[in-house]
């Protein structure tokens, strides 16, 4: 599993790992809005969350301080914002709208800009607003794991391991391999997400299990996904048909 900060949490099935992922969430801002005064969360698209964002939302976990709450986005596909298949659509029907949270405190990726380069420039200088350095970003980053053990929008096959460990830029404009829907996405870079206090990985679903043996054992440490390692505590929320063999 790696380092003692790494932990495998599992579950049967999606709506318990999305239950459990809410409490985690929910205990974490009230505690770190004790000794500071905002709380800076970065969500993932794909499907997988959309029941946190839910019970989030539904606050069933508990009421949450939502003008205290910063929403930022890992990663985007480079589509307008009420496309089927934008990140931010889905969080903002599935938790923004659904909650009191002031407008200027939601920071999505700015697909309407001209151009990806444009749009991850922009994005680069909202994250430079927040945070003094790529050292210190957000207080939770939420991350997904592609079968192909890409993470946000950070793929096996865009740059080398060390490029992207040692990227300077806070958010790139990437093309996806083929295998992917949208081809054109943007991201924040690898450092920015280490520069996370905590990463909550959600994996559900079948296609998983390979990508994450090869991440939880350490076994191909190319793998974007496996690079991610954040200054505090890295959380994998995994369920029952994700769940690699060699895990039980």
């Amino acid at each position: 599993m790696g380092s003692s900060s790494s932990i495998l949490n599992r579950f049967p099935d999606l709506e318990a790992l999305s239950r459990a992922a809410a409490q985690d969430l929910t205990t974490d801002i009230h505690e770190a809005l004790h000794t500071q005064d905002r709380y800076t969360l970065a969500l993932a698209g794909g499907s997988t969350p959309r029941r946190l964002y839910e019970l989030l939302a539904a606050e069933a976990e508990g009421t949450l301080p939502w003008s205290r709450i910063h929403l930022f986005w890992g990663d985007e596909r480079f589509v307008p914002f009420d496309h089927p298949n934008s990140n931010a659509r889905m969080a903002t029907d599935a938790l923004v709208d659904a909650v009191p949270i002031p407008p200027d405190q939601v920071h999505p990726i700015p697909t309407h800009l001209a151009s990806p380069d444009a749009a991850a420039r922009a994005y680069a200088e909202t994250l430079q607003r927040y945070f003094p350095d790529r050292s210190a970003t957000f207080d939770t980053v939420l991350l997904g794991l592609g079968g192909d053990g890409h993470t946000a929008s950070l793929f096996p096959e865009t740059g080398t391991a060390e490029q992207r460990r040692t990227d300077e830029a806070w958010a790139r404009a990437v093309t996806a391999p083929p295998r992917h829907e949208v081809s054109t996405r943007l991201t924040c870079t690898l450092p920015v997400l280490n520069g996370a206090r905590r990463a909550l990985f959600l994996v559900a679903g079948e296609g998983k299990q390979d990508a994450l043996a090869r991440v939880l054992d350490q076994t191909d440490s190319s793998l974007p996904a496996a690079q991610v390692h954040p200054r505090g505590t890295l959380l994998w929320y995994v369920d029952a048909a994700a769940r690699p063999r060699s895990s039980e």
